[in-house]
């Protein structure tokens, strides 16, 4: 059979596996005991979608690609005048929405459901940015506050002691640790934490987050902060999947989706980060099992903070064993260091990351999401009406529950398939063809594990 008859063959296969398990009602859309199919046929499908697209790879893919398609090409200089000036207001921008965020959290009123902190960190700053991230590129990084108000700070600094202000300095041996750290912190407040939606909680966990972020820039200088801001992190690693990107020079440019993943910097924390957000989304789903509905579904305070702390924890750790596991095995395969193979293979796992954010919170985003334009209008619960929507009212129809369970069916088989096809990739820039397809059976043992133990969670299964 020729390779271009394998290759229909094998898409055929994928799709009709994804065909065979139609869309079902699924996350923040009405229950989990009444779906259309049964969650092991949806599962199922999806894993038998990763695998064939392993085998096309295998027969297909036998050179190297993503490395020399991640340059791109040039579309715009970002170094212009008048994009300056939009940069410097879009950092601006970035304080002054912070400022109102924070001062939300400490004095507007104390019901959640009339403030805008909530919503504005929940869902549109930590679900919508993520989106954005590995649909456009990292435009986070336009309007970060922190490196904003620690080069302020360093320029203040420097006049008043009439010096001139010092090039960003960088650690001799970068790290991501400080990062691993930061969005662990935030992960803990959001899953396990037991009045995440408070406005004053949400005021404390950003001031101490914040302070931690320029007292750490105050230390080891105002470099520090673009490694150490866990946001920060996970946008540009997520932008590395996205067809735009800004290069070091300052242009902005387009390039082939997925190929910034071969670029990312090999940093120590780097796949540890990864798998911390990971292992988070994992139990994410976990808490929605009856599993563990039995374990804690009726706690409340700070018993459920400690119960929900540990299953965090131990969720997170067999994340990162399933991963060592593979690494293990493939470096029995290829009898290479595993330390070495699981920083190569480290930023293959990034695109399982975007689909379970698109899985897990897509009908979150697009639904309570509307919320904001109420919030808009009233940002500190008062009365108010600035902009005349505070009688907005939410459409819950907006999009259907078969359109919510396509999104989150596809994301998740989507995003094991480029997984697939990144670690397929690195494989064979490194060994011969036979032995990358043979070096890879332990990471699609790997991604259909993923792929079916994320759909049974998403599934409530």
């Amino acid at each position: 059979m020729s390779r271009r008859a394998l290759l229909v063959v094998a898409l055929v296969l994928a799709v009709f596996g994804l065909m065979g398990g139609a869309p079902a009602a699924a996350h923040g859309i009405g229950g989990r005991t009444d779906l259309p199919l049964p969650a092991w046929q949806l599962a199922w499908a999806a894993g038998f979608s990763v695998a064939s697209s392993f085998v096309a790879l295998g027969v297909f893919w036998s050179q190297p690609r993503l490395q020399a398609a991640a340059s791109g090409r040039v579309l715009i200089d970002l170094r212009q005048p008048g994009i300056r000036i939009l940069e410097v207001a879009a950092k601006l921008a970035g304080v002054v929405v912070f400022g109102v965020v924070i001062y939300a959290g400490w004095s507007g009123n104390p019901n959640g459901a009339v403030n805008i902190a909530g919503d504005a960190l929940l869902i549109w700053f930590w679900v919508g940015l993520q989106m954005v991230a590995f649909l456009v590129g990292d435009v986070w990084r336009a309007f970060n506050p922190y490196p904003t108000i620690a080069d302020s700070a360093a320029w203040v600094w420097a006049k008043l002691r009439g010096e001139e202000l010092a090039s960003i300095d960088a650690e001799r041996k970068p790290t991501l640790w400080p990062a691993v750290a930061a969005i662990f912190a935030y992960l803990w407040f959001e899953l396990a934490y037991h009045s995440t939606d408070s406005p004053r909680a949400i005021a404390w966990f950003l001031t101490v987050y914040s302070l931690a972020m320029l007292g750490g820039a105050v230390v080891k200088g105002r470099g520090w902060v673009r490694t150490a801001d866990g946001f920060a992190v996970l946008f540009a690693t997520l932008a590395a999947m996205a067809p735009l990107f800004r290069d070091d020079a300052g242009q902005l440019r387009r390039r082939v989706p997925l190929s910034g993943l071969s670029r990312l910097p090999d940093v120590a924390g780097t796949v540890p980060f990864v798998l911390v957000v990971l292992g988070s989304t994992t139990f994410d789903g976990f808490t929605r099992s009856s599993l563990w509905l039995d374990i804690g579904g009726d706690r409340v305070g700070w018993s459920r903070t400690l119960t929900s702390t540990l299953g965090l924890v131990v969720v997170g750790g067999l994340v990162g064993m399933v991963y060592s596991i593979a690494i293990s095995a493939m470096a029995a395969i290829t009898e290479e260091e595993p330390a070495v193979l699981s920083r190569v293979f480290g930023p293959t796992l990034v695109p399982i990351a975007a689909a379970y954010a698109v899985a897990h919170y897509f009908s979150l985003l697009v639904l309570d999401g509307q919320r904001m334009f109420i919030r808009i209008s009233d940002p500190f619960g008062r009365g108010w009406d600035l902009f005349g929507t505070a009688d907005y009212t939410i459409d819950w129809t907006l999009v259907s529950p078969a359109v919510i369970a396509w999104v989150q069916t596809l994301g998740i088989a989507i995003g094991h398939v480029f997984a697939v096809a990144a670690a397929h990739d690195v494989a064979i820039s490194r060994w011969n063809h036979a032995l990358a397809v043979r070096s890879q059976y332990p990471m699609l043992a790997v991604m259909v594990l993923y792929t079916v133990l994320g759909l049974f969670l998403l599934l409530g299964a």
